[in-house]
C-alpha cells in the first residue's frame, strides 16, 4: 500500500470510528435504550409492556416511568435480565395511599415476571409522588398527572462474574439468588459485593399495548431504540435512582437525512444528542372519523427530552424549545394542515399567527405527552379524549374556520414545528423542528357485525416524518 492510499485509509478509519460511536436511532428496533412513547390508565385502559434481552449477556436495566406533564419520574426500578430473558409488566388505575396524596387517582404497577427486580413490590407497586412534589406549581402536584406519560428502559451494565449465576433462571424458571443482588444494594447502596460490571452491549427490544378489556380493544406499538448511547462503561445505579436518564448519553449524534446522507454532530450535553436524533421538522399521519362506524382518531406527540431543555432549573432555556416550564405548562407553537381523502385542504391552524384573522383554538404542545383528537365540525369535545382519556388535549375539527365542507370524513394531516429554535452543536449541524415521537390511534364500532353482537376495532400507526437540517 503506497503512502497516499495509506493516509486515505487511516483517515477513513478515523472518520468511521467517530461516525460509528455516535448516538443514533436503530431503525431495526435493537439498542441500549428503549423509549416507549405513551402509557395510560385513563378511560378503562391498561398498559402492558415488555423488554427482551436478545443477547447471551446478563444485563442490568433501569425501568423508568415518567409522567406526561413535565416528564418527571414516578417510578423507577432495576431489573436483572439473564441471557435471552424477558421482563413484562402492566399498569392499571388505582388510588394513592402515600402520605399527602391519599385518595388521589394514581397508577399501580403489576407483574408476575420472575426476573430479579430488587425491592419492587411485584404484586402491586404504587406510583410515587416524590419528584412531582418538588415541581414548581404546588397546585399541580397531584398523582393524577401520572396517569399518562411514557416509559424509558436503559441498559446500565453487563456482568462477567457472580451476578450471572445469581440472575440465571436455570431450569426452574426463577433466578437462583436474586436475594444476593438485593443484599448487595441494601448494605450500603453500592454494588460492591459482586462487583462484576462490564460495558453495555445493546440488543434490547421492546413493545407495549394499550388494552381496554371492557371494550375488547388493544393498540400495540414497538419501542424506539437508541444505539451507541454509551461510550464504554454505563452507569449501574442503585434501584430507584434518577440516573441514568437521557442526559447520560454520549454527547454525539448521528442522523440519517431523507436524502440518504449521514450527519454527525457533537454537543455539550448528552440529552442534546438524543434530541438531535429524535428531531423532526414535520410529522404526518392519517385520521378516520367515518360516522357509519363511529370512527375516532387521536394523535399522541411525546417530547422525551423536553424537560432537560425547558425546566426552569436550567441556567438558560436550551434550543430547540422556546418556552420554560412554569409548573403547569411550556407551550410550543405549531401549525397543522389537514386534507381529506379527495385532496381538499380543510384547515390550517397556525398557533404562531398574531393576531389571528378570527378566533381559533390553538393546538399548542404544552406538555411532554400531548394528545390531539380529530372530530367533525361543531364537535367541541368532552372533559377527556374519547379513546385515550387524556385530560389536557386539543380537539381538531376537520372542516372548521371557513374551510370547504369535507368530501370525505377521513384523510391526513401534517404538523410543523416551524417556530422552534435551531440548536448549535460544537461540530456538525443542527436540525429544524422538535424531538418528537408518537403515533395515531383509531377506533371503530360495528353494530351489525352479527346478530346480537357489537364489534370493536382498533389500529395504531407510527407517525411519519420529515427531517430538515439547518443549512446556515
Amino acid at each position: 500500500m503506497d503512502l497516499r492510499n495509506k493516509v486515505l485509509w487511516l483517515l477513513m478509519m478515523v472518520l468511521f470510528t467517530t461516525f460509528s460511536d455516535a448516538v443514533e436511532v436503530n431503525h431495526k428496533g435493537l439498542g441500549e435504550v428503549l423509549i416507549y412513547p405513551y402509557y395510560t390508565v385513563n378511560n378503562d385502559l391498561n398498559t402492558f409492556y415488555s423488554v427482551v434481552n436478545t443477547t447471551a449477556d446478563t444485563k442490568a436495566v433501569s425501568v423508568r416511568f415518567l409522567e406526561g406533564d413535565n416528564g418527571l419520574e414516578v417510578l423507577t426500578f432495576n431489573v436483572y435480565l439473564a441471557a435471552f430473558d424477558v421482563w413484562t409488566g402492566g399498569l392499571t388505575s388505582g388510588f394513592s395511599t402515600v402520605a399527602g396524596h391519599e385518595g388521589e387517582p394514581s397508577v399501580i404497577h403489576l407483574t408476575t415476571d420472575t426476573s430479579c427486580a430488587p425491592f419492587l413490590v411485584k404484586s402491586g407497586q404504587e406510583f410515587l409522588p416524590f419528584v412531582i412534589d418538588m415541581d414548581l406549581d404546588e397546585n399541580n402536584i397531584s398523582l393524577n398527572r401520572a396517569r399518562e406519560g411514557y416509559i424509558e428502559i436503559t441498559e446500565m451494565a453487563t456482568f462477567v462474574g457472580g451476578t450471572i449465576p445469581a440472575a440465571d433462571h436455570t431450569v426452574v424458571g426463577t433466578p437462583t439468588a436474586c436475594n444476593r443482588i438485593q443484599a448487595d444494594w441494601a448494605d450500603d447502596g453500592i454494588y460492591n459485593t459482586l462487583n462484576d460490571e462490564s460495558v453495555p452491549s445493546g440488543g434490547l427490544i421492546g413493545s407495549a399495548s394499550l388494552v381496554n378489556v371492557l371494550e375488547g380493544l388493544a393498540f400495540s406499538y414497538d419501542a424506539i431504540a437508541l444505539q451507541n448511547f454509551w461510550q464504554g462503561e454505563g452507569l449501574h445505579s442503585e434501584p430507584g435512582s434518577l440516573e441514568p436518564n437521557l442526559s447520560s448519553a454520549f454527547p454525539e449524534s448521528k442522523v440519517l437525512l431523507d436524502s440518504g446522507e449521514w450527519v454527525t454532530s457533537e454537543w455539550e450535553h448528552g440529552f442534546q444528542a438524543v434530541s438531535a436524533v429524535l428531531t423532526q421538522f414535520q410529522i404526518m399521519n392519517e385520521y378516520a372519523i367515518d360516522s357509519i362506524v363511529a370512527g375516532k382518531t387521536e394523535w399522541v406527540m411525546t417530547f422525551p427530552t423536553k424537560r432537560f431543555h425547558s425546566n426552569s432549573t436550567n441556567e438558560e432555556l436550551l434550543a430547540p424549545f422556546t418556552q420554560q416550564w412554569d409548573g403547569s405548562g411550556a407551550c410550543e407553537m405549531v401549525a397543522v394542515d389537514v386534507w381529506d381523502r379527495e385532496s381538499n385542504e380543510l384547515s390550517r391552524i397556525n398557533s404562531s399567527v398574531d393576531p389571528e384573522p378570527q378566533p381559533r383554538p390553538i393546538p399548542n404542545m404544552c406538555y411532554v405527552s400531548n394528545v390531539i383528537e380529530f372530530a367533525p365540525t361543531g364537535v367541541l369535545g368532552n372533559s377527556s379524549s374519547s379513546i385515550l382519556g387524556a385530560d389536557d388535549y386539543f380537539t381538531l375539527n376537520t372542516s372548521s374556520f371557513g374551510s370547504p365542507i369535507a368530501a370525505t370524513e377521513s384523510g391526513w394531516g401534517r404538523m410543523e414545528f416551524m417556530d422552534s429554535v435551531v440548536p448549535s452543536p460544537s461540530t456538525g449541524a443542527g436540525f429544524k423542528g422538535l424531538p418528537v415521537i408518537g403515533f395515531a390511534v383509531q377506533q371503530y364500532t360495528n353494530t351489525g357485525a352479527a346478530e346480537g353482537l357489537l364489534a370493536q376495532y382498533g389500529a395504531l400507526f407510527k407517525h411519519k416524518a420529515l427531517i430538515e437540517v439547518d443549512a446556515e
